[in-house]
């Protein structure tokens, strides 16, 4: 079973999912990011500010993977290395989006090891080693490659 690399901390009986904020994120531009080698992580909103995703490649924070949420709806997707990806839908599935993070315009990407995200003004794709993955948007969660 794939670990999920969101930080959790109790408190009471909410429960509060801290993404990156306790990581120390690197900001980075898109296309021509610092996020070009594996063993970093990264972090991005789309343009609305509605999706919020991070990369995480060589075990810095559990397996690789990418996570993408939505708060409005309230939805979020983490994906695997091989193009798998898990959805969740509710209040109960969304985090904390990472502090400092840029913002990745319509039409860029950003890419880390294996994992490659489109901004779009339709939502943000992101693919596993240019194969399959996941699209998220305020339409819902959806098969991408």
């Amino acid at each position: 079973m794939a670990k999920d690399f969101r930080a959790r901390v109790f408190v009471g009986a909410t429960t509060v999912f801290v993404v990156g904020s306790l990581l120390g994120a690197p900001g980075a531009a898109a296309d021509d990011s610092v996020c070009t080698s594996v063993g970093q992580y990264c972090g991005f909103y789309s343009p609305s500010r509605n999706i919020s995703c991070e990369i995480n490649t060589g075990g810095r924070v559990g397996e690789d993977g990418v996570y993408c949420q939505t708060d409005n709806p309230p939805q979020s997707v983490t994906l695997n290395n091989d193009g798998t990806f898990k959805s969740c839908t509710g209040v109960s599935c969304l985090g904390n989006a990472a502090q400092g993070i840029p913002t990745l315009a319509y039409g860029k990407t950003m890419a880390l090891g294996q994992f490659k995200c489109l901004s779009e003004e339709s939502g943000v794709s992101c693919t596993a080693a240019g194969a399959r993955g996941f699209t998220i948007s305020r339409s819902g969660i959806g098969t991408a490659g």
